[in-house]
């Protein structure tokens, strides 16, 4: 018992936790983009809870340690493997309002940007379906650290500060979120206590309050008060659904994403676009080169997704693209119409356990802090879902996005499951993360760690910062001598946010989190106290 709450004492107070970027273990492992989620996973696990409760446990966390990526009132995407069933997918993507109407110009943020939230449903339902432990055991550390206070890392409260003016215009932002008209500093204790009692609500009634009680009442009469479109029919008619399941092969693995309203389509093509060259006998320089061809060419094909997602995860229709494309496709990287997108914010989180279930959730609430708006009485962030920044919805149409947890199979057997955070960065990180384990045979650190580029439609980006892993140490000055237009970029964390689990034979888990943000690894000691 005294174990158990000096971790509870560690979880509340966000300290003495590990920094870990890496870790193994032959039973379990979580990682996510922040240590106290990371840490809740790990407390479940210890508790006897599996990856389904871990990763339950890590996703409510990060809904109060990093709200301006993810929480109670955004969106959801899950693939997930447990044995006797094989892998699954679940959609609890935000739902755009059934009254919804587009206007000619519409704000990119605000009450009238807000659909149906869908997290809430979709990690209670995972959790209740596949979990071990009671709800209330799962989301009892997010309500310690909600209720408690917790310090914030000073990278949530710089992400924070970027949007203060905007933060500024909702009343339930400035009262939940703000103190003395500024956001809180990095090493300041935050205490949430609306969001621990609406945390405390979901743990009693497993979310029926939210989507049809208390929480949902009173935050359709805010959102409507506000000018916006979200109504108690559409709570009460939320779904979380079951995710079509797309697959593809890679050199011998089989590629596992999920379908609209996620890209892994685009992963997939991606990757068999890629199998037309043996990367593994290729230079670092040809290697980036190749991967920003096979970037922008699959980007061209996504308008295709709603009406030709199946072909496009044909390894014919892959290598029919890739030839088509040759051979100015390497010496011409500047010729791609790949539109410029923003960086993006969301979050990733994975988590495995003994029995061999393994768990890829992404989550988000879009742009940094979502709408802007948070629930004056809940005490949370609304995602954006109409508006500008995922295009033209219709009412009743779920956010598509480039949102692509994956998992990778080696003859029908969990071998890798990853995702990322940063919007269109999502796919390309994801896919050079993968071909890095698989072409290159580095390690998953290595991998996380090495350099990465984006085709942008005049430039190829290339990251260059301090900590950047290039498996040949003469990659930039060939890079820079080829006469490829292209942009250094110095800054950390702008080519997406990647965690990922592996498993290596026999019976190791081996957990990474990016090495450009402030998440951690750990995984579970036989002996732990």
């Amino acid at each position: 018992m005294k174990q158990f709450l000096s971790i509870l004492f560690c979880l509340n107070f966000g300290f003495a936790f590990s920094q870990q970027k890496q870790d193994t273990s032959s039973s379990a492992m979580v990682a996510s983009a922040h240590p106290m989620a990371t840490e809740a996973g790990l407390l479940m696990l210890k508790q006897g809870g599996n990856a389904f409760d871990a990763i339950a446990a890590s996703s409510f966390m990060l809904s109060v340690v990093e709200p301006s990526m993810s929480g109670l009132g955004g969106r959801l995407q899950a693939i997930y493997f447990v044995p006797s069933q094989g892998v699954k997918g679940l959609d609890a993507t935000t739902q755009v309002p059934a009254t919804y109407v587009k206007k000619a110009k519409e704000a990119e943020h605000g009450y009238g940007t807000i659909g149906v939230p869908g997290m809430v449903k979709g990690i209670v339902q995972l959790q209740q379906q596949y979990g071990k432990l009671s709800l209330k055991q799962v989301i009892q550390p997010a309500i310690a650290a909600a209720s408690k206070g917790h310090l914030i890392l000073n990278e949530e409260a710089k992400r924070e500060s970027i949007e203060i003016k905007e933060l500024r215009k909702f009343v339930g932002t400035t009262r939940h979120f703000l103190q003395k008209d500024t956001v809180y500093p990095g090493g300041s204790m935050f205490k949430q206590p609306a969001l621990a009692k609406t945390l405390r609500s979901i743990s009693h009634d497993k979310g029926k309050s939210f989507y049809t009680g208390g929480i949902a009442y009173a935050l359709t009469e805010e959102i409507s008060k506000g000018g916006g479109f979200l109504t108690m029919a559409d709570m009460k008619n939320y779904k979380a659904e079951e995710a079509k399941i797309v697959r593809g092969s890679y050199r011998g693995y089989e590629i596992v994403g999920t379908g609209l309203p996620c890209y892994g389509a685009i992963v997939i093509e991606m990757l068999q676009m890629l199998e037309q060259v043996d990367l593994s006998k290729r230079s670092e320089k040809d290697f980036l080169q190749y991967h920003a061809a096979a970037h922008h060419k699959a980007y061209e094909d996504r308008p295709l997704l709603k009406t030709k997602e199946d072909s496009l995860i044909l390894g014919s229709y892959a290598a029919k693209r890739w030839k088509d494309s040759l051979p100015t496709i390497i010496t011409l990287p500047g010729n791609t119409n790949v539109t410029d997108h923003s960086n993006g914010h969301t979050t990733h989180l994975v988590a495995s356990d003994k029995e061999g279930n393994l768990v890829s959730i992404t989550q988000s609430v879009g742009p940094l802090m979502g709408s802007k708006v948070a629930s004056e009485k809940n005490g949370f962030v609304l995602a954006t879902t109409m508006g500008p920044y995922l295009g033209n919805m219709k009412p009743g149409e779920r956010a598509s996005s480039h949102i692509s947890p994956i998992i990778i199979l080696k003859d029908g057997k969990p071998f890798l499951a990853l995702g990322a955070a940063g919007g269109a960065r999502i796919v390309p990180a994801i896919v050079q993360v993968i071909s890095r384990v698989i072409d290159q045979g580095i390690t998953l650190e290595q991998a996380l760690a090495a350099g990465r580029v984006y085709q942008m439609p005049d430039k190829l980006l290339v990251e260059n910062h301090q900590g950047v892993y290039w498996k040949d140490s003469k990659t930039m000055d060939q890079l820079r001598r080829s006469g490829i237009k292209m942009e250094e970029v110095k800054a950390p964390a702008m080519f997406g946010r990647v965690h990922a689990i592996q498993y290596q034979h026999p019976g190791i888990w081996i957990g990474a989190a990016d090495p450009d943000w402030s998440g951690t690894a750990e995984g579970l000691k036989n002996q732990w106290f």
